[in-house]
Order: structure tokens, then sequence, then C-alpha cells
């Protein structure tokens, strides 16, 4: 008695399952439909997934590295290299490449639109500095200066030779402290400065790391003469916006890292006592100047300067991706078509359709009727992978590429070796004496969890490539992880309740030759499929069957 209404529920759960999961792909479809309706009169990107370069064409910017000194550092070259890939694909799936060639360059290619301001999106050197402050609040010049004369005398000295505390000691006791063979070229400097032109809209100086800097802080107008750098923006290990409710502004809150926490102790405890300050330079332009109200001895400081939440996301942003460790110039730009495709993406697909065609065949063949199961679920699986590309194109920029394409294809296999699991353990219960109603559940229980745990290989693999590769390879991993939660997702709200129904059908449920349920097909004798064996075939299962 107790078991009729759980029959009854079972009965109604595999059409309710099918209808929200059809209800599912059409809401989608529809979003993608609404995204399309809001866009602009004529454009219909909604319903094309975002192709990469190798497939649509793109941007491809050549970057010349140089370095301050000597030659260029490979090591710091594969620094920039992942720097720059990084800023790229910020959201680990625009599948902008980039490499490295000759030893001096670096090779961005980005697909899709040109973007007018990419090449200095990235590009951009982003070199903090911290200096010390040898003068400041100097009043800007109504006209530029030659100083031509003046940087060749600055040019000659050899800074390097400066300690830290003799360079602390010009910020607290006066540039004159400095060795007499430098007082020339900080004559030099006072000239440059007193010619030197603040200009709200953003300043151009020549900023090396090694050599004096005269600057200005463009939001105050004021000129500065600053220290050669006491600390380089890439020993920043953390870069994150802060608000502080207490004080009603935006931060951007900075770790250091290494010999740079004991160098910033030192120059913040040599200057509390005056509150003294050290500027924040960024690509030569002061960003802040703040007075050193406290000895760092952990490495943790802020930066402020009236940040908006955009403005410190920005910089925390710029900076989170590390200053480039050498100097880039811009060797070339050119839009290019998608050559790169060719006759490789035209060998893919048919190769991939010859592949798909064989696995139809074959379910055909050795399935029957279940072959258009496997079909349909294989059908829908594409529907529902193809609105989600079209979403992630939108959502997130997820681009598809060569390498993305080859990830769909492996899913095929993933996608039809579930269905070839449930139904050989269908086949098995089948055997084993259930009736094919019967044999659908039973099977399902035993086929899920051998479902789950292949698939589960699959995520981990694609999660492992997708973090610790780079490049086009994290494409083929998101394919590969996308298609196999779609595999799952499928064989449990499409495939295994479609399966439940057909099974109460006269096709299915009672054997039709066609059907690849038939009792020959199985291999059983004396009884028909929708039986129950009076005995079960193997001995320790028959207390389950009866």
């Amino acid at each position: 008695m107790a078991t009729k209404p759980q029959r009854s529920a079972n009965r109604a759960r595999p059409h309710r399952t099918l209808i929200v999961f059809l209800a599912t792909i059409i809401a989608l479809y529809g979003l993608v439909a609404l995204i399309g309706a809001t866009a602009s009169k004529g454009d219909d990107s909604a319903w094309h997934p975002k192709l990469g370069l190798d497939l649509e064409g793109g941007t491809r910017i050549t970057f010349e590295a140089k370095a301050d000194s000597g030659k260029v550092d490979t090591e710091k070259l594969e620094q920039a290299r992942n720097i720059i890939d990084q800023r790229v694909n910020a959201s680990g799936v625009a599948e902008a490449e980039v490499t490295t060639q000759g030893g001096d360059q670096i090779i961005v290619e980005i697909p899709g639109e040109k973007r007018a301001n990419i090449v200095d999106e990235v590009g951009k050197t982003a070199q903090l500095r911290f200096r010390l402050v040898w003068a400041g609040g100097l009043p800007s010049a109504t006209a530029p200066a030659d100083v031509t004369a003046q940087q060749a005398v600055i040019d000659k000295v050899d800074w390097s030779k400066l300690t830290l505390d003799q360079m602390i000691a010009a910020e607290t006791q006066g540039v004159t402290s400095l060795p007499a063979d430098v007082q020339p070229a900080i004559t030099a400097l006072q000239q440059e400065a007193a010619g030197f032109v603040c200009d709200p809209n953003g300043v151009e100086v020549d900023d090396t790391a090694g050599k004096p800097l005269v600057t200005c802080d463009a939001s105050t107008g004021q000129v500065l003469i600053l220290s050669p750098t006491v600390i380089p923006g890439s020993d920043i290990s953390s870069a994150e916006p802060m608000y502080d409710s207490q004080r009603a502004e935006w931060s951007v809150q900075l770790k250091l890292k290494g010999e740079s926490k004991v160098v910033f102790k030192t120059i913040t405890t040599a200057l509390t006592p005056a509150q003294s300050p050290f500027a924040v330079v960024l690509d030569g332009e002061v960003i802040t100047a703040p007075a050193s109200q406290a000895a760092i001895t952990n490495g943790v400081s802020s930066i402020t300067g009236g940040f908006t939440a955009t403005t410190a996301k920005e910089l925390s942003n710029q900076l989170k991706f590390g200053a480039l460790p050498l100097t880039f110039s811009v060797n070339g730009s050119e839009e290019i078509g998608p050559s790169l495709a060719g006759t490789q993406l035209k060998a893919g697909l048919v190769a991939g359709a010859i592949g798909l065609l064989l696995v139809i065949v074959y379910c055909l063949f050795y399935y029957r009727g279940l072959g258009l199961v496997i079909i349909g679920s294989l059908l829908v699986a594409a529907a529902l992978t193809y609105v989600m590309v079209l979403l992630l194109g939108k959502g997130v920029g997820f681009t598809l590429t060569l390498p993305g394409i080859a990830g769909l294809i492996v899913a095929i296999g993933i996608t039809a070796d579930s269905f070839i699991v449930f139904f050989e353990r269908i086949r098995d219960e089948v055997r084993d004496g259930k009736s094919l109603r019967l044999a659908v559940e039973a099977g399902w229980v035993r086929a899920r969890g051998t479902i789950l745990a292949a698939d589960a290989v699959s995520i981990i693999a694609a999660l492992t490539l997708f973090i610790f590769a780079i490049g086009v390879v994290r494409g083929f991993a998101f394919a590969l992880g996308l298609t196999t939660l779609i595999d799952v997702f499928v064989v449990f709200f499409f495939t295994k309740p479609l399966v439940s129904l057909l099974a109460r059908t006269k096709f299915f449920g009672q054997g039709h030759k066609l059907s690849g349920l038939d009792a020959s097909h199985l291999g059983i004798k004396g009884r028909k499929v929708s039986e129950i064996a009076r005995t079960s075939r193997p001995a320790g299962t028959a207390g389950k069957v009866s």
C-alpha cells in the first residue's frame, strides 16, 4: 500500500523534468534574443560566437624591448610576457596570445574588432617607483626651457654610487650634503626644475630608474626634484582598492616584498620625525607624495590621492599585473585576416563531422531504436553548447578558437560515453531478470556514479589545464570543461527522463525488434523484456530481482 504514492510520483517526474529542461534551453535562447533585441540596429552579433584571431582575424602588435642598461635579459623578457598576458587575458578567456620572438620582442595577437587604445593599454609600462623628494613645492614655469645642456651634465654622473643613506640625507639635510662631484648635476637639476612646465593633463618625462627626476604633481601643479629610484614597482606583491569608511575616501593598499620592506622601513623611519614626504611616481608622474606619518615596518602602505572607486580599481589593476621590467616601444601594429584558419579549420570540421557520423551509424547499428536517443541527446547537447558559447562570449568575452573547437569535438566522445554507460547498465539489469521499466531505474542508479566519476576526471583535467596553461590552450581547457558540465546536465535532465518515458511505450517497453531492447538482441530466453524473471540468472542477485 505504501508504494503506490511513490510509484505515482515517479511516473510524473520524467515529464516534469523534461519540461523544465526544455524550458531552460528556451529561456537561454530567449536571453540571447533579448540581448540581440537590445543591440543597435543591424548588429546581429548576439547570434554569432566570438571567434579568435585564427578564425576571425584581429590585431597583432609587436613590441620591442629596451633595457635601461645592457642587453635585454631573457628572464625579464619572459616576465614582461607573463605580465602582458595577464593584462590582455584579464578574464582568462579572451584568447589573446602573447609570445616572445627574437630575444627582444613580444608579439600580442588580439582577436576581434580593432580597439583604438589597445596598443597603449597593452604596452603601457606602468613603471611605479618610490623616490625621495630632494626638492618640492617649486612653481611651474610658464614656458618650457631648453635643458639639453643641463641634461648632459646630469647624464654624466654615476648615480648608482650614491648610498641609500646619502639619498635620505639629501632630503632631510639638503642636497648640499651630497658628495661634491655630483653638485654640478644638482645645480643642473635645479635649473631644469626652474624651466619645467607642469601640464595638468599629464607630463612627459624621461623616467629612468637610476637617475634623479624632475617632474611634477599634476594635481597640485608643483614641480619636484626626486632622487633615483629607491624602491621599484616590481617589488610590490599586491595592490588592492580599499575604502576607508572613516575618512570616506578610496585608496590603494600596497604590499611590498623582499628587501624593499627593509628599505621602506629605513626610509620611513628617517623621514617620520620631520614628517618629510616621499614620492610615488607612475610613468614619470607623481601620483602622490605623502608625508611619512610613521615608520612602516611590515611593508604595507596605502596610496591616497582623491581616488574614486573606479580610479582606485584601475590603478590597483594596473599595479596588480605588475610593472613591466623592461621599456617597450611599438615595432608594428597590424590588422590581420583569418589566414591562420585556412585549410586546418576546414579539415578539422570535416574530421569532426565524419567522427560524429561514425558515432551515429555505430549507435544506430548497435543500439537500434536507442540510438535515436543518443542522436537526440547529442543534438540537445549541441544546442545547449552553442547557446552557452553565445552567452559566455557576451558575458565574459569567451572567444572560440581552433583549440576551443577541438575541445568541443573531444566532448562528443565524452557525451556518447555517458549514454553508452547508461544503456549498458540497462541491458545488464534486463539480463539479470528485471523488467525493462525496473531496469531503467536500477541501471540509472548504477550508471550515474560511473558517469559522474568519468566526468569528474575530465573536469579536473580541464581545470588543471586552465590554471597552469597559457594562451589558446586555456581555450581548449575551457571548452572541454564547459562541454563536460553540459554532458552531466543533459544525461541527468534529458537522457534519463526520456528513457524512462520510452520504457513505458509499447515499442521500447515490449521489446520491439528494432528498439534495441528485444529479447533476442539482449540474449534472454523464455520471457519478454517487459516481464520479470522468475529466477535470476546470476546466483548472487536472485534476492534482489524477486
